[in-house]
């Protein structure tokens, strides 16, 4: 028996059956040698083995490219442009159905939605095309400075359909139990299909019947391509929320006339052609995209895939028993656990390190790395730190963390995983650090997760977490005394320089102490308040400082100041989509923008600002309190006092070097694996 029936029910794809209805969907980039050969590793291999073993009941490899004008930077994605990945992905086959789960790879092309900076590496191909290819020259208005691509001739149309077929044919020579054809977020095939891409007025464009035309050619030479027995879906948007694009109606209409015309066998739905949907933030509802999967579910007869900020067995239930799809798909869920579907069938729900949609995942990608988790350090790491590498220690050692914030919470899993004796001791009244401050911004709650679920786990593993325990000068020799530690951990974070001190200047802004300064952090906790007229002086570029500032336009300020540096705020926010959903939250709170400005001093209630690129411009302001986002400096007076006592001891964290919650988790996870 199962608390979810529906979800662990069988299902047929054609000839495939699925052990369970939890579907690891197309994401990218994954581990591949390098981004011009794009041929799958160990690594990579492993990564998939990891989720398949997890209890996964379908597996789709994302995003491969299928010619070589496809080449997208920053992301390193595969390819199946020819037969060198054929024996990589054969042992990606052999390794997801050892687990009893089945595997399918995405094909794609990315059209004028690729860059070109890998062709331009000077040891490339000298001849290498340095454009990318579209319908028509529409540039990519998504990113500033893309390039207006060039429009594709119908020999080159063609040479990308047979190009489709061909990598089809390679993916179930390598043992895959079906394909997926790419018509979303906007790349080639969508680009095809849309007028808001599509300008030919020849038999690829114009009438909505010439701009069906590419989709339905890609889906029948992959057919032609894989044969009968293999399965073929596509993946599409069932809105693009763009301007002048394809929209649900749209999509409702070309759904059943793809299935009247190419012999596909499930159609998987996804909303949003741009990156602020696809990876949408952590307010969002679960299962937001219900409505769009159930309208194509309505006009469609194969199998509908969901996707939509899934985190829980309860919520991917009550989806399907509602019939708004016929299988769920975990994307960045199963970044956060691999072990997510093993959790739930055992009926251990409260176990599942749920995503936050912190979206580090595509922050890390958009830098042109791999695929990484805000607090899972295990993933893209398998097989250093995945399943079955996390050794009892032989000899067990009594732990003291002081500190318990999202490092020292994580040393306190792992090391009381190990079966070490340990203890965690905090100076406030709850656990998280600068997770659980975070987390009281508006629109952060999720983010607190990170540390109720480290701790509750924790615990489970045997720690022992004493909150209000502050440890200072004068308690530390008791403490010391009565726990006779083997081992000591500091993890005792950062503070927020509440005098404006930051790398611009290198100094505290002069003057602050004359005027009513506080952290952000102060008012996030309501330590402080700040009424009147306030500034919110940036130096991060973050969500911390224009979600503070969204704060106290709510909370009775009257009138709110943003000021950076920096000529835009939140830009650090770019990378991880959330500059999208901030913005608008500012406007609508009525809070002034000011950029390329900072405060040169403060005199009681007058902060004056420059222009940094343009020192003569200075303006005077009042100011009732100054709320500063600025620097950050490590809380760890008590480390050298620990080496004066001739202990053990080790520091992680912020309380080695002010940072984030990424480098703290990875490094209380990598240090409890060498105790």
């Amino acid at each position: 028996m199962t608390a979810y029936p529906h979800l662990f029910s069988e299902w047929q794809i054609r000839n495939t059956t699925m052990k369970n209805r939890v579907v690891f969907p197309p994401t990218c980039p994954t581990w591949v040698s390098d981004p011009w050969n794009g041929l799958f590793t160990e690594q990579a291999t492993r990564y998939y083995a990891e989720r398949a073993n997890g209890g996964v009941g379908l597996i789709i490899i994302g995003a491969t490219h299928v010619h070589e004008s496809s080449l997208m930077a920053p992301l390193l994605m595969p390819q199946l442009w020819d037969d060198r990945n054929i024996e990589p992905l054969s042992k990606i086959a052999d390794a997801v159905h050892a687990s009893g789960c089945k595997l399918a790879i995405q094909l794609w092309h990315s059209g004028v939605r690729g860059f070109p900076v890998y062709k331009q590496e000077t040891q490339f191909d000298l001849d290498a095309t340095w454009y990318t290819l579209s319908p028509s020259q529409v540039p990519l208005g998504e990113f500033p400075g893309a390039s207006t691509p060039k429009e594709l001739s119908d020999e080159e149309i063609e040479e990308i359909l047979d190009a489709y077929g061909a990598a089809a044919r390679r993916a179930i020579a390598a043992g895959c139990d079906g394909v997926e054809f790419h018509l979303s977020h906007g790349y080639l095939p969508w680009q095809f299909l849309s007028p808001l891409y599509n300008k030919r007025t020849d038999k690829w464009g114009g009438t909505y019947e010439n701009r069906l035309r590419f989709p339905l050619e890609g889906l029948a030479r992959m057919r032609a391509a894989i044969g009968d027995e293999p399965f073929l879906g596509y993946r599409i948007n069932s809105t693009s929320f763009w301007p002048g694009d394809l929209e649900i109606e749209d999509i409702r209409k070309i759904v059943p006339d793809i299935e009247a015309a190419a012999d596909i066998d499930y159609v998987n739905v996804s909303a949003g052609v741009h990156h602020a949907f696809i990876h949408t933030p952590m307010e969002f509802e679960p299962g937001w995209e219900k409505g769009y999967a159930r309208a194509i579910r309505e006009v469609s007869g194969k199998p509908v895939l969901l996707v939509g900020r899934i985190t829980t067995p309860d919520v991917a239930e009550s989806l399907l028993a509602a019939g708004d799809g016929d299988a769920i798909c975990l994307a960045r869920q199963l970044f956060t656990d691999a072990d997510w579907v093993v959790k739930a069938e055992e009926g251990r729900p409260e176990d599942i390190r749920r995503c936050v949609a912190a979206n580090y995942c595509w922050k890390s990608v958009s830098r042109g790395g791999r695929v990484q988790c805000v607090y899972n350090p295990e993933l893209g790491r398998e097989s250093v730190w995945g399943k079955g590498t996390l050794k009892r220690a032989d000899d067990p050692k009594k732990v003291l963390v002081i500190g318990a914030g999202p490092g020292g919470l994580e040393y306190a899993r792992i090391a009381s995983a190990r079966r070490h004796e340990v203890v965690v001791v905090e100076r406030e009244a709850e656990v998280g650090g600068h997770v659980r401050v975070e987390s009281l911004l508006p629109s952060r709650a999720e983010y607190g997760l990170i540390a109720t679920w480290l701790a509750g786990q924790a615990e489970k593993n045997g720690a022992e977490i004493r909150l209000s325990s502050p440890v200072t000068d004068a308690s530390l020799d008791d403490l010391l005394e009565s726990e006779k530690p083997d081992h000591l951990v500091l993890a005792t974070g950062s503070r927020v320089c509440r005098d404006g001190f930051q790398g611009w200047t290198g100094e505290a802004i002069p003057g602050w102490e004359t005027g009513n300064c506080v952290g952000w952090d102060e008012i996030a906790t309501a330590k402080a308040h700040a009424d009147g007229a306030v500034i919110v002086l940036d130096d991060l570029c973050t969500v911390v400082a224009p979600l503070t500032a969204v704060a106290l336009a709510g909370n009775g300020a009257s009138s709110v100041k943003l000021v950076t540096r920096w000529p835009m705020v939140g830009m650090e926010t770019i990378l991880d989509v959330y500059l999208d959903w901030i913005l608008p939250k500012l406007y609508k709170a009525g809070v002034e923008m000011v950029c390329d400005r900072f405060i040169s001093a403060i005199d009681g209630r007058r902060a004056t600002l420059y222009n940094v690129h343009h020192t003569e411009d200075v303006q005077e302001v009042e100011a009732d309190t100054i709320v500063m986002a600025t620097g950050r400096q490590s809380e760890n007076a008590l480390h050298a006092l620990l080496l004066e006592r001739s202990v053990s001891v080790e520091a992680i964290g912020d309380a080695v070097a002010p940072r984030g919650t990424y480098e703290a988790v990875y490094e209380g996870h990598r240090q409890a694996r060498k105790l």
